[in-house]
């Protein structure tokens, strides 16, 4: 049985599948989630905080996939990833929008990364990496699915980028 306040986020999980946010009104969470509006303003002072607490809870399901190491998981994570977006797409069709969301995002995938990897220039060039590839992933309308996109995010996320070019060739090339 779900508490009032899973209630409510449930049910404007599902009118972001309907309606655009800005479109949405406290009377329609309420009278979809079956509550009184009192019952709503209990836990959310209006649409913009339940949108903030929808984020914080989304986005820590998000980051939780790389909290643990891939031996934790039965599927790779870049597929959990991409199966949680789809889950939530309505709510990744607007957030990525949001470009100032999709930084902080990003940033907060980056302190995962930093964690994981210990190289901080590594870790800010897959977190946006992978924020922007699944940006783009939505924005195209969901174009492939779930799984062939994680499995180009995972291919892009293990290519050796030095593979063709030597760096210290590179590196002579931009000095002269």
């Amino acid at each position: 049985m779900n508490t009032a306040k899973e209630t409510i986020i449930e049910v404007f999980l599902k009118l972001l599948n309907e309606k655009n946010f800005e479109e949405l009104k406290v009377k329609e969470i309420v009278q979809r989630a079956k509550i009184s509006r009192s019952t709503f303003y209990l836990h959310f002072a209006d649409k913009y905080e339940l949108m903030d607490e929808v984020r914080r809870e989304l986005n820590d399901r998000f980051l939780s996939f790389y909290r643990h190491g891939q031996s934790y998981w039965e599927k790779p994570v870049p597929l959990h990833l991409c199966e949680h977006i789809m889950k939530y797409r309505s709510f990744y069709e607007m957030e990525f929008e949001d470009s100032n969301a999709t930084r902080k995002l990003s940033n907060k995938l980056t302190v995962y990364l930093l964690q994981a990897f210990g190289d901080q220039d590594y870790a800010i060039f897959a977190s946006y990496g992978t924020i922007g590839y699944l940006s783009f992933w939505v924005k195209d309308g969901f174009a492939i699915s779930p799984a062939e996109a994680a499995e180009k995010l995972l291919k892009i996320g293990l290519t050796n980028w030095s593979k063709e070019v030597e760096l210290e060739v590179f590196l002579n090339k931009e000095t002269n």
